[in-house]
C-alpha cells in the first residue's frame, strides 16, 4: 500500500505488483458486514464498517460485535426505503421493485438469474417486503426510523429508495426528513 512491491498467491494469485502512483490520502478501507461473525473479522483490518438495514437486534449485534472486537472506525448503514406520497404507492413501489430481495442467505446468494428471483419472489406478500424496506408516505416516520438507526450507533447512514423515481424523492427527503435529522432527537 506504499509503493512495495507485492506477491500473493491464493484464490487471486498476483506477482510482483506495485502501486506506482500513491494517492496524497491513503483510501480508507471499510469492510461489509451482514453477520455478527463477519462484523468481529472486520474489526481486526477495516477502517470502518457497513451492513445493510435489517431487524433491531441484528444490527445491535452487528455494531456490537465490530466494536467488542476492536474496531474503531465509523459504522454506516445502507437503508433500503419506499416513500411515495400516499401509503398505497409506497408499498406497490417497494413490493414491485423488491420483492425479490427478502430472502435470507443461503438463498439470496445462491439464485443465478433474474428468472430464479421472478421465480421464488412469486408469492411474496406486501407485508413481508415492508420487514426489510421502510415502507411509508409520512416524512416524518421516515426521519423517526433514521433517527432510531443513529441512536444504535451509526455515524453514516446512506439512503437507498427502491424506487425509480428519485427526483420527487430526493425532493421530499431534503425538504422534510433532513431538517428533521438536523434538530436532533426530540
Amino acid at each position: 500500500m506504499a509503493g512495495e512491491e507485492v506477491s500473493h498467491d491464493g484464490l487471486v494469485s498476483v506477482d510482483r505488483a506495485r502501486l506506482w502512483t500513491l494517492p496524497d490520502t491513503v483510501p480508507k478501507l471499510v469492510g461489509a458486514a451482514v453477520s455478527v461473525d463477519t462484523a468481529r473479522w472486520c474489526a481486526g483490518w477495516a477502517d470502518g464498517l457497513i451492513t445493510v438495514n435489517a431487524p433491531r437486534e441484528t444490527l445491535v449485534r452487528i455494531v456490537d460485535a465490530y466494536r467488542d472486537s476492536g474496531g474503531r472506525g465509523p459504522v454506516n448503514l445502507q437503508v433500503h426505503l419506499s416513500w411515495a406520497p400516499d401509503e398505497d404507492e409506497a408499498a406497490h413501489i417497494a413490493h414491485d421493485q423488491w420483492r425479490s430481495n427478502v430472502f435470507a442467505p443461503p438463498v439470496c446468494w445462491d439464485l443465478e438469474t433474474a428468472e430464479h428471483f421472478d421465480a421464488v419472489s412469486e408469492h411474496v406478500t406486501a407485508r413481508q417486503v415492508a420487514q426489510v424496506v421502510n415502507v411509508s408516505a409520512d416524512p416524518g416516520r421516515h426521519a423517526a426510523w433514521l433517527q432510531e438507526y443513529a441512536e444504535l450507533g451509526f455515524e453514516g447512514i446512506y439512503l437507498h429508495h427502491v424506487g425509480q423515481e428519485l427526483d420527487r424523492f430526493i425532493d421530499v427527503f431534503g425538504a422534510k426528513v433532513l431538517p428533521q435529522l438536523a434538530e436532533g432527537p426530540r
